[in-house]
């Protein structure tokens, strides 16, 4: 890990990250500003990540349904153990977690969770810019007709992946070389039905939307600004968390990414930086808290499951 780049870029980002708050703003400020909230607030808030995590876990569930199916509650676990290791390791590394528990733990090929875990990663990139327009659009300088165009093109984008990516499927299929068969391997977990496509869409925006609603509301909290405003900076950091660019536990890039939904409102920036430090330890509080709270009760599922139908 010492040999790494990654580890000491992500190490440079988080150390850059301490000496910046503390020069620009005072870390003794930051973390008064948590004085503002009730600590009922702050229990529902980890609540609702609580129902994030596992509507994250029904949509794995929901999508390896063969090969998962009466597992849920050791997908789950896999689920936020694969969260935590992909918010605290540096450049998306952590995301080699899923492929190499779904293979311990359901004797899942690496081929098959692989793509799978790629095209999710996709889906949740489609709806972060989804959920994004709806603060997005007052920043335009644009006619509501191009506004409009815009809208329309990105709610028809899913229509098209589909029809493509079956085409795509059984173009492979059809053709005997050994690189189309390899191709049509890495595909053979993807949804192929309009109903499994769907199912995916839904369960991804609707826990997206629940996480940038916990999140958003932090932001207000922080800084007194309109929802809307709170909304587009919530967005915009876990837009980071989905980028390739991730830094140790996300320091330095999650607040970045922050501030690019809040600085184009008028915010001040040392403000703005507090209130970004913040909630980014919100999240990697709720990450080491409910990591720890799932995987405890949980503890007596460190056996590998037999795969449904090899038994």
């Amino acid at each position: 890990m010492f040999k790494s780049w990654k580890f000491w870029l992500g190490l440079t980002l988080l150390l850059a990250l301490v000496w910046l708050v503390e020069r620009s703003y005072g870390w003794s400020a930051v973390l008064q500003s948590w004085q503002s909230i009730e600590p009922q607030q702050v229990a529902i808030a980890l609540l609702l990540m609580l129902l994030s995590y596992l509507l994250r876990a029904l949509r794995f569930y929901d999508f390896f349904w063969q090969q998962c199916r009466g597992q849920f509650i050791r997908l789950t676990r896999i689920t936020v153990l694969h969260n935590f290791f992909n918010n605290m390791l540096p450049m998306r590394s952590g995301e080699t977690a899923f492929p190499l528990l779904m293979k311990q733990h359901f004797d899942v090929p690496y081929r098959h969770s692989g793509p799978a875990l790629l095209w999710l990663r996709l889906l949740d990139l489609y709806a972060l810019l989804v959920l994004a327009a709806l603060s997005l659009h007052q920043l335009l300088e644009v006619g509501n007709s191009i506004k409009l165009l815009l809208a329309i093109a990105l709610f028809a984008a899913p229509l098209l992946v589909l029809p493509l990516q079956n085409a795509l499927n059984r173009f492979l299929l059809n053709h005997p070389s050994t690189l189309a068969q390899r191709g049509a391997e890495l595909m053979h977990a993807l949804p192929k039905s309009s109903w499994s496509f769907v199912r995916a869409l839904f369960w991804t925006l609707i826990n997206w939307a629940l996480k940038l609603a916990v999140y958003a509301w932090l932001l207000e909290q922080f800084l007194g600004l309109p929802y809307s405003q709170s909304w587009m900076g919530a967005t915009t950091g876990e837009l980071s968390s989905v980028l390739p660019i991730h830094g140790v536990a996300g320091a330095g890039t999650y607040e970045a990414g922050v501030l690019a939904g809040l600085l184009p409102w008028g915010v001040d920036h040392a403000e703005a930086l507090a209130a970004a430090v913040n909630l980014h330890l919100f999240v990697l509080g709720s990450t080491l808290l409910l990591t720890a709270l799932i995987t405890l009760l949980t503890q007596g599922l460190k056996t590998p499951a037999t795969p449904p139908g090899n038994g």
